[in-house]
């Protein structure tokens, strides 16, 4: 992974703390009811234009997939459920390795304080197993510079 600056450094630690903290929660308050929730890995990128976050969900059905943005801009979740084949389940005999999670999921995606975001033109695809979310960057309106404004000598206003 290529840093730009001490900045991309620190943000990439601030977002590694924040999943492994996360998932030490998960772990300590253990399965919600019968249910287990995982966390999909995610990627966080900037570009020009936007801020792309890529979530990799194979198997995930699209019509169960949540996102949602938090009103302060700052917190992408998302969210959903990866169905396990209840057929193929009850006809296993033995396992040997179980790696894949099933059940629901729920990322938190912490996104960067000096981004400005534009929330109307979020987009989401869903292919091949990623979940590409682009959330565009709002366009800064600049400062309009200094305007001066002329005084003119005349008349005394009335009140």
């Amino acid at each position: 992974m290529v840093f730009r600056n001490y900045r991309d450094i620190l943000r990439q630690m601030e977002m590694e703390m924040q999943r492994l903290s996360d998932e030490a929660l998960l772990s300590v308050f253990g399965p919600l009811g019968a249910e287990r929730f995982w966390q999909p890995p995610v990627d966080v990128c900037e570009t020009e234009q936007a801020l792309v976050v890529k979530s990799e969900i194979a198997g995930v059905a699209p019509d169960s997939i949540n996102v949602s943005l938090s009103p302060d801009n700052r917190t992408l979740v998302i969210s959903g459920a990866r169905a396990e084949d209840e057929d193929e389940r009850r006809a296993r005999v033995r396992c040997y390795q179980l790696e894949i999670y099933y059940g629901p999921f729920e990322r938190h995606v912490s996104l960067p304080p000096d981004v400005q975001i534009d929330r109307d033109n979020i987009s989401a695809t869903y292919r091949n197993g990623v979940l590409t979310v682009r959330l565009p960057k709002r366009v800064q309106e600049e400062m309009p510079a200094t305007r001066r404004i002329p005084v003119v000598e005349g008349e005394r206003e009335s009140p």
